[in-house]
């Protein structure tokens, strides 16, 4: 066992792999305290946080996580988005990140950004261990396979592209238009307008042109 009765958060989209971090948690932490979220917005107003960076933390009851365990690639809001809202209100909770990015310069843009670990989704149990006994003893983990800088693939603008968007962008591309997005993901045609004026603006594209050359060359289409 490491500790007794940490506060643990885990975001993360894949029920799959929810579980089996849980159940290493489980047998990790005697007592651990365990709560999931499959997006970053509902988390961060069980911890308090507003999503205007120029709002102060509120008042209410919140719950501040010893341990956050935070995947990238999230729906309507990624990992990235969700350090940085942290990150400026409170750096008590230890932030692994949980990723399928082997990109030695995204970790350490991570890193100084407030991460406290960077972990490659391919961890085996044992692995998953030593990150969550680093982190919470206040060292920084990096998976050992992660490709140093001169192997590592460039940082893409693709990787600040929430699931949801990258979605958007394929529909698109394909054609359709924004009713039948909406029919598709479930979000009215003005909330599809409103995600592809942010993922123009994430991308400094403007035009549908562009977009697709964008989707093309990062395997979007």
């Amino acid at each position: 066992m490491l500790v007794k009765n940490m506060v643990v958060f885990i975001c993360e989209d894949h029920e799959i792999v929810i579980d089996g971090i849980s159940r290493i948690l489980s047998n990790l932490i005697d007592g651990v305290q365990l709560k999931s979220f499959k997006a970053g917005g509902l988390m961060l107003e069980e911890m308090g946080i507003p999503l205007d960076p120029s709002l102060e933390i509120t008042d209410q009851k919140v719950t501040v996580p010893d341990l956050l365990v935070l995947d990238i690639n999230l729906p309507e809001m990624n990992g990235i988005e969700i350090l940085q809202h942290i990150r400026k209100h409170q750096n008590t909770t230890k932030v692994l990140i949980l990723t399928m990015y082997n990109d030695a310069m995204l970790a350490k843009k991570l890193k100084d950004s407030g991460a406290n670990g960077y972990l490659l989704k391919d961890f085996g149990e044992e692995e998953f261990t030593a990150a969550v006994k680093a982190v919470t003893k206040g060292k920084y983990f990096e998976s050992p396979s992660l490709k140093p800088h001169a192997d590592a693939r460039s940082e893409t603008k693709a990787l600040y592209l929430t699931s949801r968007e990258k979605d958007i962008i394929k529909h698109t591309v394909m054609g359709k238009s924004s009713i039948e997005i909406g029919e598709l993901l479930f979000l009215s045609p003005h909330t599809v307008n409103t995600h592809r004026r942010n993922i123009y603006k994430k991308l400094n594209i403007g035009n549908i042109k562009e977009l697709v050359n964008f989707a093309h060359v990062n395997g979007l289409s």
